[in-house]
């Protein structure tokens, strides 16, 4: 380790920074506390600190303010700096890393996941001896700052309870590729009970790894039933197993180590009531000094946004997205994950900062369900290289694709703005020669796109958006296919598109071109011109029936400021016959 080898933790909420701190020093590192700006620079000159935790807020100052102070001290602007930011934290892990600070943490925090991070940073020294808790990783409690912060300890009876099997390490996973930490709750010969941060669907089938003495047991579970009641925990899942070989063998090692953890349990019982009955005299005190591990009990601390959490329905969070929640802080490659944005069918689409050339990028992660799936993955990686071949103004540009800690994503150029949906979501409907201006840009983009040989097949408002410049950009070619391998949407027995946007020639299945895209933008631009989509039905049945079916209604009777040349362009582009549409953009 380098001379500079102590962490200053700073942070305002004194319980949380204690917590922390008692757990860095369990694992062998040297900690030094601050809450405000005199405290903190106290201990930089006092002591050899070689990495800074720090809150986004001191007691008396602006975390990024202090930061800014430090890169400016030619002494000290070399000390790596990490942050501490929420899940959901509006950009602020985003601002950390611009203003000059080497990583953040997320939280709530998972201690075990806090110390291999740091470690990361900051290696000990191997002459140190590592005094690691001895609890699996998934049995501590995550820790998050609060003004009212509560540290508690429950009775040995609960903990015996919360924690059967201290160090058995278990995994779960879906598709066998990504492993998930687990802890197990409770058990029988039928089945057991876990909590996991991995989500499930009931009746689904997964699988689960325990590492035993005896070697690695894999064995197959099936879902019986789900305990979802919060965000910020973990999903309790009840397990039912078939009474294989591997699970029988499995039944007896958990058997015997809860009798042992009985047995245990009930001699520390014996020694403490033996010890209450004893005199308790002050000449005697327990030696307590500032490296002493911290104590065996749960570390209980209330999130900052919990009570918001709390108030919120959990199933409002799908499934989905709990995983990529799981994903904010964590890097892939050359890319930290920041913040989540939103999905759609086949992925997730975060914001994220590229830590080599220290600019904002927009990641896209396969989905958790598709990303086992060779076909989709197929789909995936064909997105990236439909876009590659697109070099326009107008199209949103992919910088790199990847494959990192499983995860298949790529990074695009990201595009701070609003998509043309929250534009007439927030304003009624477009102001005309505003609106004209944007579809004639879609027109002149998608025609760049149609020369390529290309189509969208998901054009749509939320796919067109204007970022902070007024410039439009078309997103999101997932679906997109070049037509010159002659597909024909057939052969995959899909629908593809957006039922208020679609074409009918998608809806039949048969072969599609740019005249499909043209169908789609005629219908996204209604949207945009009078608030309503084309059509509107009480289910998407109805909804793909008009599309088939029913004539629009003229633009003019919704929004009278429409003219009358306008509302003739956007119904031929709605044609239901693609020979009787406009042929081209131009």
């Amino acid at each position: 380790m380098s001379d500079n080898s102590d962490i200053l933790l700073i942070n305002r909420y004194k319980d949380f920074l204690e917590a922390i701190c008692a757990y860095l020093r369990h694992s062998g590192y040297t900690v030094h506390k601050a809450f405000d700006l005199a405290g903190a620079l106290n201990a930089l000159s006092s002591y050899p600190v070689g990495l800074i935790i720090c809150d986004t807020a001191l007691q008396d100052i602006d975390g990024y303010d202090f930061l800014r102070f430090l890169k400016k001290d030619p002494l000290r602007k070399s000390i790596p700096v990490v942050f501490f930011a929420p899940t959901t934290d509006g950009g602020q892990s985003l601002k950390a890393l611009e203003v000059g600070a080497t990583d953040f943490l997320v939280y709530p925090l998972q201690v075990e996941a806090l110390i291999s991070r740091i470690c990361k940073i900051m290696p000990i020294n191997e002459s140190t001896e590592r005094m690691r808790p001895n609890d699996d990783p998934s049995e501590v409690a995550p820790v998050s700052p609060s003004t009212n912060a509560v540290v508690s300890t429950k009775d040995n009876k609960d903990t015996r309870k919360k924690h059967i099997f201290p160090h058995l390490r278990i995994e779960i996973s879906r598709d066998g590729l990504l492993w998930i930490p687990g802890m197990i709750k409770n058990f029988s010969r039928d089945g057991m009970y876990v909590e996991t941060a991995l989500l499930a669907k009931q009746g689904a089938t997964l699988n689960f790894r325990f590492s035993t003495p005896k070697g690695m047991y894999i064995i197959t579970g099936f879902v019986k039933h789900i305990a979802f009641n919060d965000i910020e925990k973990p999903t309790g899942i009840g397990v039912s197993i078939n009474n294989s070989t591997e699970w029988v063998e499995m039944h007896k090692y958990m058997d015997s180590l809860q009798g042992k953890v009985s047995a245990d349990a009930a001699k520390k019982d014996a020694a403490n009531k033996q010890s209450a009955s004893l005199p308790v005299t002050p000449a005697d005190p327990p030696p307590v000094t500032p490296a002493d591990p911290p104590p065996k009990h749960e570390v209980k601390v209330l999130d900052r946004s919990s009570a918001v959490a709390a108030s919120h329905n959990s199933d409002e969070m799908s499934y989905a997205n709990r995983f990529y929640q799981s994903l904010i802080g964590k890097q892939l490659d050359n890319y930290k994950v920041v913040s989540f944005i939103g999905s759609g069918s086949m992925g997730g689409v975060f914001m994220g900062w590229d830590i080599a050339l220290e600019r904002e990028v927009a990641l896209k992660v396969i989905s958790y369900v598709l990303s086992s799936q060779e076909a989709y993955r197929e789909k995936f990686i064909n997105e990236a290289r439909v876009i590659s071949k697109l070099d326009h103004p107008n199209i949103a540009q992919i910088y790199y694709i990847g494959f990192s800690s499983n995860i298949l994503y790529f990074a695009m150029e990201f595009i701070p703005g609003n998509t043309l949906q929250v534009l007439v979501k927030k304003y009624g409907q477009l102001n005309i020669l505003k609106g004209l201006d944007y579809l004639i840009t879609t027109c002149e983009t998608l025609d760049f796109v149609c020369k390529k040989n290309i189509i969208h097949r998901d054009i749509k408002p939320d796919n067109i958006i204007i970022n902070e410049k007024g410039i439009l950009k078309i997103v999101d070619f997932g679906v997109a296919k070049t037509i010159d391998l002659d597909y024909r949407g057939g052969k995959e027995g899909k629908v593809v598109g957006t039922p208020f946007y679609i074409s009918p020639d998608s809806i039949a299945g048969g072969p599609v071109d740019h005249r499909s895209d043209i169908y789609s933008l005629g219908a996204s631009f209604y949207h945009a011109f009078t608030g309503y989509p084309p059509f509107s039905g009480k289910d998407i049945k109805e909804i793909i029936f008009k599309h088939l079916n029913s004539k629009i209604t003229p633009m003019g009777k919704i929004n009278p400021k429409v003219p009358k040349s306008l509302s003739n362009i956007i119904a031929k582009m709605m044609a239901k016959d693609p020979a009787k549409r406009y042929q081209d953009y131009q």
